[in-house]
């Protein structure tokens, strides 16, 4: 395992990237109708019990800054732990579920004080196990022997939809009414949580905001043997020639060609008519690692160049391995978020951060009977395994194209995913949109083929955002709120035609555009302001 603590290791694997606590005011603030206190021990539901409810006083400046709130905990069937926040005078009415990263065990308290900022009452479940109980850390809570099937299925699919039931007894008790209108708002695996909602309990929410999902879970863990089996000889190295076999410096020159050229090839950041350090669409790139790259010849000055297994390692990393493990987008090598820390580390010591996520799950997540000390990197067979890991699909996975039931009651869907985005592959969001499609197409008489992508649209919108790596961050405009657009084309029935998002650390604006569609500039106006863009069909 690479050198992280679990929490940090969570943060930069599944933060938690929420949708901005901004929203617009479309209903009345509402004050509670009784004491926090009188909380403590109400009937939640069957098998869940609230064992605290204090008062918070209200906090200015800072990350922790929030208003004053109702902190409720709990527990159902007794392993799921659980925290609901209740606006104490600013309450909209609203509820507001937040995801997890990672494996979970915590519950994501950074992420529920953004949307009690906002103004919803919001809750937030550590899945059903302690990420601080040795025996549960990481994927061991996956151990058949000690806790059967039940902690995978509650990290799965069950603990969301219960403690969504009991967030919701808890908010009608404190404010005398049920909330008015219940979201969603999670990335990477918060993303694929949502999914699993709306496909299971579409009932539980009437929006969704779904960044990153690793919905295709079993799938996703199969990146680590696909991609680091073509960059290592063992994980994690053991000595030197173990790897990575391209160093970070030649890792990040080969970024530089693909964004700015060499040679007679200019480089695909050009490509769509705007040099400012973004890829449009990476997929569209022109870049080829065997025509662009030249090989190393032993001359004194060789400049970029690769050998023969440097080349052979990036060709598989940029084929994937289909079908479990799509195509890896250029121009993430040298971005902050990139292919370091999750492929190449800059530290030519460190294990990649896509080991430490992945590594355990094969032993503890993926096959029944559990392999503890199974070297996926070594002992992954590409014609057993993946067979293997079906029953465990059923528990994690949330790629059902069917949600009908979603639709038919009126809840609405932001996707959205960074294009850069490495150990979540873009491809995966992009390919669950067209299966959506495809399957209302495929329905007799639901609707007309022809109408299948317009039918899709009116629910369901993917977002795929230039330059962004995984849940945010990398060199595109990450900064976005979601949740605003959601809460208007849900109550307002305002579809979201383009959703603004500003560059970290700059005033720079670029809208982000319903895919298909993408940003394209006027010829004339700054790049650096939205106005300057319009949404339309890359040619």
């Amino acid at each position: 395992m690479i050198p992280l603590q679990g929490r940090a290791r969570r943060r930069i694997w599944l933060c938690v990237a929420l949708a901005g606590s901004a929203v617009s005011p479309l209903l009345a603030q509402t004050a509670p109708q009784g004491d926090c206190a009188r909380l403590l021990g109400m009937d939640a539901g069957a098998d869940t019990v609230v064992t605290s409810a204090t008062v918070v006083a209200a906090m200015a400046g800072g990350p922790a800054a929030a208003p004053s709130y109702c902190d409720v905990r709990g527990t159902i069937r007794g392993n799921i732990q659980f925290a609901v926040w209740l606006p104490s005078n600013t309450w909209n009415g609203r509820f507001q579920m937040v995801g997890n990263g990672g494996k979970a065990g915590v519950i994501s308290f950074d992420a529920m004080r953004l949307a009690v900022r906002g103004g919803f009452a919001s809750s937030s479940t550590d899945t059903g196990h302690d990420n601080a109980k040795p025996a549960e850390r990481d994927s061991r809570f996956g151990n058949d022997t000690l806790f059967g099937k039940e902690r995978e299925i509650d990290f799965g699919y069950r603990s969301v939809n219960l403690t969504a039931r009991a967030s919701k007894a808890v908010i009608a008790a404190y404010y005398g009414k049920a909330p008015s209108r219940s979201y969603w708002n999670g990335c990477s695996t918060g993303g694929r949580q949502g999914l699993v909602q709306a496909q299971r309990y579409p009932e539980d929410f009437d929006g969704y905001v779904i960044g990153a999902p690793v919905h295709d879970y079993t799938a996703a863990q199969m990146g680590a043997p696909a991609l680091l089996g073509a960059l290592y000889s063992a994980i994690p190295p053991r000595q030197p020639g173990d790897g990575p076999h391209v160093s970070p410096a030649k890792r990040n020159a080969i970024g530089n060609v693909i964004y700015n050229g060499l040679g007679e090839f200019k480089g695909c950041d050009i490509e769509d008519g705007v040099r400012d350090g973004q890829l449009r669409d990476p997929y569209a790139c022109s870049f080829d690692v065997d025509k662009h790259i030249p090989d190393c010849t032993g001359s004194a000055d060789q400049g970029v160049c690769l050998t023969a297994g440097e080349r052979a390692a990036l060709r598989q990393i940029y084929a994937g391995r289909e079908p479990y493990v799509p195509r890896t987008a250029p121009g993430s090598e040298n971005i902050p978020g990139g292919w370091n820390p999750w492929l190449i580390p800059d530290s030519p010591n460190a294990a990649p951060l896509l080991h430490a996520v992945v590594g355990d799950s094969m032993e503890w997540l993926m096959f029944t009977p559990d392999r503890p000390g199974f070297d996926y990197f070594r002992q992954f067979d590409w014609t057993r395994d993946p067979p293997l890991m079906r029953e465990a699909a059923q528990i994690y996975s949330a790629t059902s194209p069917d949600l009908r039931r979603a639709q038919a009651r009126g809840a609405k869907i932001i996707m959205y995913h960074g294009y850069q985005d490495t150990p979540a592959q873009p491809l995966r969001s992009i390919r669950y949109r067209q299966s959506v499609i495809d399957f209302l197409a495929s329905q007799p008489g639901s609707v007309e083929p022809a109408q299948a992508q317009s039918s899709t649209d009116a629910f369901l919108r993917l977002f795929m955002v230039p330059g962004m790596a995984h849940c945010g961050g990398g060199v595109g405009h990450s900064v976005v709120d979601w949740m605003s657009p959601l809460v208007r084309w849900v109550e307002a029935d305002e579809a979201p035609e383009a959703i603004v998002g500003t560059k970290p650390g700059t005033t720079s604006t670029r809208p982000h555009c319903p895919y298909p569609k993408v940003a394209i500039h006027d010829g004339r106006g700054d790049p650096a302001l939205a106005q300057s863009f319009r949404c339309g069909v890359q040619k």
